[in-house]
Formats: structure tokens, C-alpha cells, sequence
């Protein structure tokens, strides 16, 4: 039997194995002292999540930046989500953690108020379009070499600000340049991440990640043009059932990660739309066909790059989607 508890020793002293709800508000150690023999592991932890591809808060329109680049006032810590990991995995004797939460939701957008409609600390958004801190977890969780830089460079409005550049990677070393111009290489710490200040002009970041000395991996964003083209990949199929993918890209066919024009997605030969999304926390439009309509086409706005479609297409016809 296992019991999850916010604090206070009571709830979990009968249980054969005891769930933390985060470590910031149970004693984990002390519980350690007083309970020597009992298993327990973290039953929630915090992801720190925020908007996927928001990095300047909207809070007026529902969205909000992650809150693992701004220091918790509880403990001045940045990145909520690694101060977790690290927790568990420095302590053999628990059992590991889940985090809240895998996936966005609807309601609960705390510390948000309408317009926001759903909470924003999934490790992907609603979607399933992964955030950056999917990426901080695969750098710790798999053996796969793993570099991720951000924010994306497309950040019209901040042209010669300061911002702040971040790394998750399982490289031994990271180095970063800017527009040409090398930020320095720096160690990479266990669990940790990386970050260096640079002044925002559009052009392009660099990361190289180094393994045992050698370059093992290169990561590159661009500051893109206008988005032109709507790519479709089917993401999952079964029995007839696909979710369609849909990425925005440039004329040279690059993703913008900034993007949110119309996209529509053509409904002939036989297929039927189920619902439709894009990640957007604060999106209160239509996501489905009326009842009892069959339209020929759907259009939804996209969200930072990203729309989804979920389809009946018990052909496997060809999908059309458009800008």
C-alpha cells in the first residue's frame, strides 16, 4: 500500500511505502532518521513548466514563461525541475519521482487566471508537443546524446536585449557562439545545465557539445523568415485512428517557432475530423466540427509552430494541410 502526503509524517506511517508531494514541503531526511526501513519514493514533484516556446510572460493573454529560468522565492533555486531530479537521484533509498505533470490539462491554470483555460506545467503541452524541459529529462533519463539550446531566435521586439542562453545535454562540454562570436566552453554538471548571457540580434546560435574530448554533437537555431509551408507527419495510426502533426516552416524549411497562422486541413476521400489543437493554453476556439456536420475542410490558428489534427482515415488516404 502506498499513500502520498503534502506534509506531516501521519498520513504515510502506516503505508508500506510512503509518496512525497514535493520535497519542499516534507521533511524527506528527517523522515529517513525517524523511519529507517520504510520505502518511499516522490509521488509529485514540481516541472516548472510554463508556455511551450514562451520565454517573456503574457500573463494578460494566458501564458506564461517557464518558471525554471527565474529563481524560486522559496530557495532562490533556478530550473524547479532539475532541483527535483537531483534530490532523488543523490538519495539510493528513494525510489525515484513523478513529476507534475506529463501533459497539459484543461482547468486548474494556477497561477494563471482566465484567459487562461488549463494548467501549463506539463512536460508537453496538451498536444504532446514537448516542451524544453522534455529535453532536460531525455539529457538525464536516456544514454542517447542529447544537446538543446534556448530560447529559439526569434525574438522580434528584444533586439539588444540581454538573454539568457540555456543548454540541456548529457555532453561532457558545451560550447555556445553567437552570431559567429564563441560564448565560451564550459563543463556540463550531473543533472545540471548550462547558460550564458548574450545580446539578442537576429542571426544564428551554435552549441557544439564535446564528449571525452571530442565533438560529438552540433545544434544550430536561426532566426527564420515568415513561415510558408504547413508540414504534416502522421504521429500515430491504429484501426484507422491518426493524429496528425502539423510544423510551419519557412521558405527555406526551417521550423519558426513563432509561428501561428490559420492552417487548414482538407477533408476529402473519405475522411472525418474527431478534434483539433495546437498547445496553446489560452485557445478558446472551435476544435471540432459541429454535431452532425461533415465540413470538407477544418481550420485552426497554430500555436508557436505546432497544430494537431485527430483523424478517422480508415484508407490511409493522403492528408492535405495548408497555410
Amino acid at each position: 500500500m502506498t499513500v502520498a502526503t503534502s506534509s506531516g509524517p501521519k498520513p504515510v506511517i502506516p503505508a508500506d511505502v510512503a509518496g512525497y508531494n514535493y520535497m519542499m514541503q516534507n521533511p524527506v531526511d528527517r523522515h529517513r532518521a525517524d523511519y529507517p526501513a520504510r520505502s518511499a519514493y516522490g509521488s509529485e514533484e514540481t516541472s516548472g513548466c510554463g508556455t511551450r516556446g514562451v520565454y517573456f510572460d503574457d500573463r494578460a493573454n494566458g501564458r506564461m514563461a517557464s518558471l525554471n529560468r527565474t529563481p524560486d522565492p522559496a530557495d532562490s533555486c533556478l530550473n524547479r525541475i532539475e532541483r527535483g531530479w537531483k534530490f532523488y537521484d543523490e538519495r539510493p533509498w528513494l525510489g525515484g519521482l513523478f513529476y507534475w505533470t506529463g501533459f497539459d490539462y484543461r482547468g486548474e491554470p494556477n497561477p494563471l487566471e482566465y484567459p487562461a483555460v488549463g494548467s501549463e506545467f506539463g512536460i508537453l503541452d496538451y498536444c504532446g508537443f514537448p516542451k524544453d524541459e522534455a529535453m532536460y529529462l531525455k539529457s538525464w533519463w536516456t544514454d542517447e546524446p542529447t544537446l538543446h539550446i534556448f530560447p529559439h531566435w526569434n525574438l522580434r521586439g528584444h533586439e539588444g536585449e540581454e538573454i539568457d542562453l540555456w543548454a540541456y545535454s548529457n555532453m561532457d562540454e558545451v560550447e555556445l557562439r553567437v552570431n559567429g562570436k564563441s560564448l565560451g566552453r564550459k563543463p556540463m554538471p550531473r543533472n545540471g545545465h548550462l547558460s550564458w548571457k548574450a545580446v539578442y540580434r537576429p542571426g544564428r546560435v551554435e552549441a557544439i557539445g564535446y564528449k571525452d574530448g571530442r565533438k560529438v554533437l552540433t545544434k544550430r537555431i536561426e532566426t527564420t523568415g515568415q513561415a510558408v509551408k504547413a508540414i504534416a507527419e502522421c504521429a500515430w495510426s491504429e484501426d484507422g485512428l491518426q493524429v496528425i502533426n502539423v510544423s510551419l516552416v519557412d521558405s527555406k524549411g526551417r521550423f519558426v517557432p513563432d509561428a501561428c497562422q490559420p492552417v487548414t486541413i482538407s477533408l476529402t476521400d473519405g475522411l472525418r475530423l474527431l478534434g483539433a489543437g495546437n498547445g496553446d493554453p489560452a485557445f478558446r476556439g472551435q476544435e471540432r466540427p459541429a454535431p452532425g456536420t461533415a465540413p470538407e475542410s477544418f481550420t485552426i490558428p497554430a500555436f508557436n509552430g505546432h497544430a494537431q489534427f485527430i483523424i478517422l482515415n480508415p484508407d490511409s488516404a493522403p492528408v492535405r494541410v495548408t497555410l
